[in-house]
Formats: structure tokens, C-alpha cells, sequence
């Protein structure tokens, strides 16, 4: 697992310098508004993570898995926001999930004081990643104050190793009977270092004090996040079911960042005034 990792973070930091020693040779156009911003960059925004696969080893019964929604926030670090080309790096930490999934038992499996299907919703999130990326970035000006801008990449994520477990388990009406009908024990990866591959787009405007980014995102993540396995027993009609569960960790986020106006770069407004009797200015003094 440890040189797939490596392999993945060799190849995307190899791919990067060659793009940018390319890009070196042709023109990095200057953008003046942007140098009135600071490097530094907060973000936060919305993510959706990719629905988790599973794999019946044996069995028909199964379950739905969803789509997770998540966050993300951190910091971004812009080498040379003022240019059209750029590297940015810096910190982003997310909550990772662990399922988010809708099951369907019928009512002739479970004990007959139910008289009718049970369907349930469940949803879990694992404890915070670390993340730290390294994007180019290229920078159009549509306006004089507008912009688009496009990202490729890379970043490595810290997420230590954690288990979870989740089960269903039904009473007779009496309480002094019960039977686990489902399941699942899942685990993060020993090895606590993950590679993604970044690809997205998005637009600034620059205001009076701050330049505002919003940014769509797409991570693919290497290797899964969660993985683990699942079951089905104790059914009263139907055999049981066994199956594999894996959760890649792959997501597309909606990211909006601020970078606020460096002090150095002040609004001026000059008035001048006149009147009959004031003598020209020699601007040659």
C-alpha cells in the first residue's frame, strides 16, 4: 500500500514540474488588481461524497448506499496570485464519512408483532483528515475585476486508523427474545497516508476589501477510505447474505475562499479644488 501511495505522489509531483517548466517558457501575464490581496486565502465549503460500492460474496438480500454529504474547510496559499500561472499549496482538514446507507427488511424475516417492512436510514462520520494540497493554476481575466480560473493536482491526507461497527437488531413483543438480522464492521487503512488527484474550475471578483473565489472541485481519492464487510442472518424466510464494502472517499466540493486586502494597498481619493485666483500647479518642480 506504501508504494502504491508513493507511486501515485511521484507521478503527480513529476507531471506538475513538467507542465510548469513548459508553462515557464511562454508569457505569465500580470494582473495589477490582484496584487492589492494578501497570499494567504481562508476557505470552507459544502462537499458530496461518492455512494459506497458493495460486493455480495453470497445472497440476494442487500442495501442501498447513498450519497454522504460533507464539508471542508482550510487554507490556501497562492505563490503568485497577480500572475496568470501559479502554484498553491496549504491546509485543508474535512470529516470524513463512514456510511450513509437505507435498509429494507421485510416484515416475514422479523418476528410478528411487525406488521409491516422495516426500512431505516443510518448515517456515521469518522473524525477529521488533514490534507495538503499542491495545485497550478491557471488565471483568465474576463473583466476588470472578474476572473476565471482552472486547477489541476494533487494532495496527500492524514486519516488515522479507526474501525466501526453498526447492526440492526429486532425483539420479539415480550422482550425476552432477539436476533441481530444485519451487520457491518468496517475499517480505515492501516497506513494513515492517502493520494488524491484534483481537477476544478471556478471564478473571482475583486471587491474593495477582499478577493472572492468560488471554486467546484472534484477529488479522487487513492486508495479507499473505508473498507470493511457486511451480513445478513438470523432471517426468519430468507438465507443469509454476505458481501464486501467499500467506501473510496471520492468527492466533489463547492469551495468558497477569501483573500483580504493587504494594508500596503490603500483606496485613495484625491479632491482638487480651484478657484480664480489660484495659481496654476507647475507639476516640473
Amino acid at each position: 500500500m506504501v508504494s502504491n501511495i508513493t507511486k501515485v505522489t511521484v507521478v503527480g509531483f513529476l507531471l506538475t514540474i513538467v507542465i510548469r517548466s513548459q508553462l515557464s517558457a511562454q508569457e505569465n501575464k500580470e494582473y495589477p488588481v490582484l496584487q492589492k490581496y494578501r497570499k494567504i486565502s481562508l476557505m470552507v465549503g459544502p462537499a458530496i461524497y461518492n455512494r459506497a460500492q458493495t460486493y455480495p460474496q453470497y445472497g440476494s438480500y442487500t442495501f442501498n448506499n447513498k450519497p454522504i454529504p460533507g464539508f471542508n474547510a482550510g487554507v490556501n496559499y497562492d505563490f503568485q496570485p497577480d500572475k496568470k500561472w501559479s502554484f498553491i499549496t496549504g491546509l485543508w482538514f474535512a470529516k470524513e464519512p463512514i456510511y450513509s446507507i437505507h435498509n429494507h427488511i421485510y416484515k416475514n424475516d422479523i418476528y410478528s408483532n411487525f406488521e409491516e417492512d422495516y426500512i431505516s436510514n443510518a448515517k456515521a462520520y469518522a473524525m477529521f483528515s488533514f490534507s495538503a494540497p499542491l495545485l497550478l493554476r491557471f488565471n483568465l481575466q474576463t473583466s476588470s475585476k472578474s476572473f476565471i480560473n482552472f486547477l489541476t493536482g494533487f494532495k496527500i491526507m492524514y486519516f488515522p486508523y479507526g474501525s466501526a461497527e453498526y447492526g440492526l437488531i429486532f425483539h420479539n413483543e415480550d422482550n425476552t427474545e432477539s436476533r441481530e438480522v444485519f451487520a457491518m464492521r468496517l475499517e480505515s487503512q492501516e497506513f494513515p497516508l492517502y493520494g488524491s488527484f484534483i481537477v476544478g474550475t471556478g471564478g473571482s471578483i475583486a471587491l474593495r476589501k477582499m478577493l472572492v473565489k468560488m471554486n467546484i472541485i472534484y477529488v479522487m481519492n487513492y486508495p479507499n477510505t473505508i473498507e470493511g464487510e457486511y451480513q445478513f442472518g438470523n432471517l426468519f424466510s430468507s438465507p443469509p447474505t454476505r458481501g464486501d464494502y467499500k467506501l473510496s472517499g471520492n468527492y466533489v466540493t463547492l469551495q468558497f475562499s477569501v483573500n483580504f486586502r493587504n494594508p500596503k494597498h490603500k483606496w485613495l481619493k484625491v479632491n482638487l479644488k480651484t478657484s480664480e485666483n489660484q495659481e496654476p500647479i507647475n507639476l516640473n518642480k
